[in-house]
């Protein structure tokens, strides 16, 4: 009965070109049995287990992750298959997954990844919000505290006043070394662009832009010369169209 449900749902985002539109490009994995098949218990002690047993800080917000996206997507079949409260009850559990797996995100290797899992995930709560009947508010309440959660997750700076770099790229480098930062760049005939910190990596909607002293720059970070107490910042911020 799932399979054909979920078939449905697929079917409905290729159709329905406005949600196509939207949706955030981050795939939900197959949720498995359901919370009400009758063995269902069986996996829920697996999982608890399964994080008990994992020590390692990466390996388990992997796992946290997992289970939360594998909730949701049993909480959007089960909304959908009329079984509201026990839907509500299952995308509980899946936005308290998610939120420790936030917690931990100076654990993840691709940073990038929780972040589109989160927007997934307020994608999923807003479409299952008008289906939930006399239970919406509970949802948008999960709404409100995922969208605190997103909010807290992008950097908008990272300032550094120089003392010894030579150039402003130098100048992140250093600051990424003393932080275990990790710094992505290409090389163009135009110098140096760095194109991810720490896995905020640029897009057609944000990117990496410095600034010095306040002024916007205008030549490539590793051909910016500095002079001693000059203040160099730089920001993941949004495009102008």
């Amino acid at each position: 009965m799932f399979k054909k449900i979920f078939l449905g749902l697929l079917v409905g985002l290729v159709l329905t070109g406005k949600i196509l539109a939207q949706s955030v490009d981050y795939y939900l994995p197959y949720p498995g049995i359901l919370p009400d098949h009758p063995l269902y218990w069986l996996k829920m002690v697996r999982d608890r287990v399964g994080l008990v047993l994992t020590t390692a800080e990466t390996a388990k917000a992997e796992k946290l992750l997992l289970y939360a996206d594998k909730r949701l997507g049993a909480a959007w079949a089960l909304i959908d298959g009329n079984k509201v409260p026990l839907g509500v009850s299952t995308l509980t559990k899946a936005e308290k997954y998610l939120e420790q797996a936030a917690q931990l995100r100076d654990s993840f290797t691709d940073k990038d990844k929780l972040d589109k899992a989160i927007k997934k995930h307020l994608e999923v709560l807003a479409l299952l919000k008008d289906k939930s009947g006399s239970y919406g508010n509970l949802v948008e309440e999960m709404i409100r505290k995922l969208e605190a959660v997103n909010s807290q997750a992008e950097p908008e700076s990272v300032t550094v006043t120089v003392d010894d770099a030579t150039t402003a790229y130098e100048a992140l480098e250093k600051l990424a070394v003393e932080k275990n930062w990790q710094l992505v760049t290409k090389d163009y005939d135009f110098g140096k662009l760095v194109e991810s910190v720490n896995g905020y990596k640029n897009d057609n909607k944000k990117a990496w832009i410095y600034y010095v002293n306040g002024a916007a720059a205008d030549k490539a970070a590793d051909k910016f010369e500095l002079r001693s107490g000059d203040k160099v910042e730089w920001k993941y911020e949004a495009l102008k169209p």
